[in-house]
């Protein structure tokens, strides 16, 4: 089965420096000791054996101008094959977005943005961001209106806290195309927290052009299990069907807690459930039509 992984990461200490903050810890996903470089030989090396190909970098935290991951992706594509597809960054609310989609937008690999809005006001280390109030900010509400006018999807990435209010975004434009990342991104497992998750991703999924990002289970859960794997992505697929979901590594941070091989092990008996012409669609075809592969 042809496989599609529309989230990895590439990066180097040099080209992104922050990878050295979580070297002994920090990040929810554990210790990224092992993950400091991670270039296309090593992603190459992961995916050994299995039919990936095609592959969607999204941003990570690249310092300065965030065109300049563009480039230097581009140049890594140019003499590597990968990645396939790129997710930039932009800042939304700064008054020199449109100009920043629009130099992203003249590389032929560019798909998207993301713009993590992840807040959580007693856990800092979920926050991606010092405040909690992009989401009804008129100055990213604008930038993010750009995005279809720059044909450029969105990759949302958020807590369960924030759903309702993304959701409101997403249905005030409908021309956007948004991709939910890591299946809602649902660090905290108390029950109160995965009702409002799932409560969160009912209304997400109620807009056709908000799409599931079945990733991340390993860094949300260094101790999962089988059981916790499937707590989280059965219900995504349940809530948004599997016309509206996409396979996704995570990788390298998702490496720190688990292999490709068992990333898809843990997978199979959950996609089991459906047609193998369904599990081709989750695995590559739906990727393809949302990041026009």
């Amino acid at each position: 089965m042809e496989i599609i992984d529309t989230h990895m990461h590439l990066w180097t200490p040099e080209t992104h420096p922050w990878v050295l903050d979580f070297k002994d810890g920090g990040h929810p996903a554990g210790k990224w000791e092992s993950v400091l470089t991670y270039l296309t030989d090593d992603y190459k090396k992961d995916t050994e054996g299995h039919n990936v190909v095609q592959c969607v970098h999204v941003e990570a935290v690249f310092p300065g101008d965030p065109v300049g991951e563009t480039i230097w992706l581009n140049g890594l594509a140019d003499s590597t094959g990968i990645p396939t597809a790129i997710v930039g960054y932009c800042d939304l609310s700064s008054p020199d977005a449109e100009d920043i989609l629009k130099r992203h937008s003249e590389h032929k690999r560019m798909r998207g943005i993301r713009n993590m809005l992840n807040f959580h006001k007693t856990h800092p280390e979920y926050s991606a961001v010092s405040h909690d109030d992009y989401l009804t900010d008129p100055n990213w509400i604008r930038g993010f209106a750009l995005l279809e006018k720059y044909n450029l999807s969105f990759e949302l990435h958020i807590l369960c806290g924030q759903m309702q209010r993304a959701a409101a975004v997403m249905r005030d434009h409908p021309g956007v195309m948004v991709m939910v990342d890591h299946c809602g991104v649902p660090y905290e497992k108390t029950p109160e927290s995965m009702k409002l998750w799932r409560e969160g991703l009912q209304e997400l999924a109620k807009y056709p052009n908000v799409y599931a990002k079945v990733s991340g289970m390993f860094a949300t859960d260094p101790k999962w299990s089988q059981q916790s794997i499937e707590d989280v992505v059965k219900p995504v697929l349940e809530i948004f069907g599997i016309d509206r979901c996409v396979f996704a590594s995570n990788f390298p941070v998702d490496k720190i807690n688990g292999t490709f091989q068992q990333l898809l092990s843990a997978l199979e008996p959950i996609l089991s459930a459906y047609s193998k012409e369904d599990q081709q669609k989750f695995y590559a075809g739906n990727a393809r039509k949302f990041y026009k592969l």
